[in-house]
């Protein structure tokens, strides 16, 4: 008697436990990423809602200082765009894993996060231009 007793504890603890559980993740909302996205985590700072230039940068770099000028001061023209200088000194985890090997390189994302072009070198303004005319749109350009 006292071993059906117990066992009938354990089956409601077990399931008092799992209703628990299930409860608890109902209706939580959890940001999913698409294979292949930098998230803005991963990247350190916000990323924009159609694109953002992505510019690896070293100290001792020569072309990066107007590189990062030039991509800041297209990225300004639009507020849904969004210029992130990255150190490949100080993220050669992040450098590593995208395969930067010089400098300036630039990665251009959607507005999702993935790659969508990349530049090695310093761009000129008509190039990265074209770049950013290239990226997909993605949402939609309405507001409330």
């Amino acid at each position: 008697m006292l071993l059906r007793i117990i066992i009938v504890v354990a089956i409601l603890a077990v399931a008092t436990g799992a209703a628990l559980w299930w409860r608890r993740r109902q209706g939580v909302v959890r940001e999913v990423e698409r294979a292949g996205a930098l998230s803005s985590a991963t990247l350190g700072a916000k990323r924009g809602y159609h694109a953002t230039f992505v510019q690896f940068s070293t100290p001792m770099c020569a072309k990066c200082p107007p590189t990062a000028q030039l991509l800041r001061r297209i990225a300004e023209e639009d507020p849904r765009v969004v210029h992130i200088e990255i150190d490949a000194a100080e993220r050669l985890d992040l450098a590593r894993e995208l395969e930067i090997m010089r400098t300036p390189t630039i990665l251009l994302l959607d507005g999702d996060g993935v790659v969508v072009s990349r530049i090695s070198g310093a761009p000129s303004e008509q190039q990265a231009r074209d770049a950013l005319a290239g990226v997909p749109r993605t949402g939609t350009d309405y507001t409330i």
